[in-house]
């Protein structure tokens, strides 16, 4: 199926290109593209577990690779691990996931190659970072941290957004 839908899509194209000769109004290409599965590879393999300072139901991507995990004094506890889908697909996935998972997203910042996403939830606060290694490998860090349920923390200020408004999503995707 994958090697018959540039096929497809060649056929679609140049039907579309070619008018009447009737002198009528000629048919215009779309310019959007057709819908087409991940140009990564589908991999399939069991998720690892998350160390024990991570909630055990904080989205974990599919198929992802463990690295090593880091423990600071302070009480940050970073994972990395790698996946094989692109930047693009990755941020797709925390924004769909995350707050499906009962976590609240906060702003998030997107560069060409790499994103960040802060959450947090109760007394834990913590953010996704998110590298482009290539086009299909995404170096991921997840890091995690509690606080005391009344202070702020630069990962993701408590803000309760102005009355009758709801929070955006994130600014990237």
């Amino acid at each position: 199926m994958k090697r018959l839908a540039p096929v497809l899509v060649t056929l679609l194209l140049v039907a579309a290109c070619s008018g009447s000769k009737g002198g009528g109004p000629t048919a215009q290409p779309s310019l959007q593209p057709a819908p087409t599965a991940s140009p990564c590879p589908d991999v399939k393999k069991p998720a690892f577990a998350w160390p024990r300072e991570v909630p055990k139901d904080l989205p974990q991507p599919p198929a992802a690779t463990f690295d090593n995990t880091t423990r600071t004094p302070e009480g940050l506890t970073i994972v990395r691990f790698s996946t094989a889908h692109s930047l693009q697909e990755s941020v797709l996935f925390v924004v769909r996931e995350v707050q499906k998972a009962g976590f609240t997203l906060g702003r998030g910042d997107a560069e060409p190659a790499e994103a960040d996403a802060p959450f947090g939830r109760g007394d834990l606060r913590g953010v996704y970072k998110m590298l482009a290694h290539a086009d299909c490998r995404t170096d991921w860090l997840v890091a995690v941290t509690r606080t005391k349920p009344t202070s702020n923390s630069p990962l993701l200020p408590t803000a309760t957004p102005p009355p009758g408004t709801s929070p955006k999503p994130l600014p990237f995707g």
